[in-house]
């Protein structure tokens, strides 16, 4: 059934990738802003604010899923868990963003392509302009770290806890980007940004995996290798810093200034980390798939 779910969520996530507000998760940032304001200065300054702000919407999601386990045959359990993971995913569809980045490059809307591309580098730290420099790595190592948060870890924390995993790594990957937008700079702040980190770890990794398998393995352990060498600023940074090397490494790309760079748009090198994408979910999904096949033949 977890699988069944993952795949439906997949497919109805690309279907419906034209609609692009109704995953936005604004009810949760709402409730973020509510509490800010109805909250005493005590108690929104202060790291126990998470337990308030992630508490009831977590809660209300496992009682749920323990609620309709095994109903009705396991059929209203099976549509709970893939609207839940359907709205988890996201909120954006990461290749309608590339293609649209795409157009307004060949269309020269230069207003659109820094609005898109300012979209896609807002990744967790901002890590990627650490990758290095030159903007081609920049933005192909940012995409890799949004596949990570738009999809692998929702759906390695799916498979791992239900929906209850997938809601919780949504809505705890963006507090950080919430509680800053909210500004008053909140104790919770760093607090959340761990909480994230500490979420991503082993996913991350997962990813990092998934990548060179789906491209090309020597290039990315040694672009991880390469990176490993320079102290990273944190256990957190250092997540998001090898993910995003070892992505570059896996799709084998150059620094602008190089001759194949050169010789290879920056179009063409979006259109192949579309591709990786697509190969590493199809590897997890075999991955994940192996217990069950390995059930039935048992």
């Amino acid at each position: 059934m977890i699988l069944l779910s993952m795949v439906l969520a997949l497919a109805l996530e690309r279907a419906l990738s034209h609609l692009e507000s109704w995953r936005e998760h604004a009810l949760f940032e709402r409730h973020v802003h509510w509490f800010h304001t109805v909250a005493p200065l005590r108690v929104w300054n202060t790291p126990w604010a998470l337990l308030w702000l992630l508490g009831p919407t977590l809660l209300v999601t496992a009682a749920l899923q323990w609620l309709l386990a095994d109903a009705v045959y396991g059929v209203l359990e099976f549509v709970f868990a893939t609207l839940v993971l359907l709205l988890s995913l996201g909120p954006r569809d990461l290749g309608e963003e590339i293609h649209a980045l795409m157009a307004a490059q060949e269309n020269g809307d230069q207003e659109a392509v820094d609005r898109l591309r300012a979209d896609l580098l807002s990744t967790p730290g901002r890590l990627t302009q650490a990758c290095q420099g030159d903007d081609r790595r920049s933005v192909i190592a940012a995409i890799c770290i949004q596949a990570h948060e738009r999809s692998f870890a929702v759906l390695l924390w799916f498979f791992v806890l239900g929906p209850v995993g997938a809601l919780a790594y949504r809505i705890i990957s963006g507090l950080p980007r919430v509680l800053q937008d909210a500004g008053d700079s909140p104790r919770a702040l760093e607090p959340a940004t761990r909480l994230h980190g500490i979420m991503a770890w082993v996913p991350a990794r997962i990813t990092q995996m998934l990548y060179a398998l789906a491209g090309s393995t020597d290039d990315a352990l040694a672009e991880r290798h390469r990176v490993m060498q320079a102290p990273a600023p944190s256990w957190v940074a250092d997540t998001w810093r090898q993910l995003a090397v070892v992505g570059v490494g896996a799709l084998s790309v150059q620094d602008d200034r190089s001759e194949q760079a050169a010789s290879r748009p920056l179009e063409a090198s979006l259109e192949a980390v579309l591709g990786l994408r697509g190969r590493a979910l199809l590897v997890l999904l075999a991955l994940l798939a192996l217990p069950t096949i390995g059930g039935w033949l048992g």
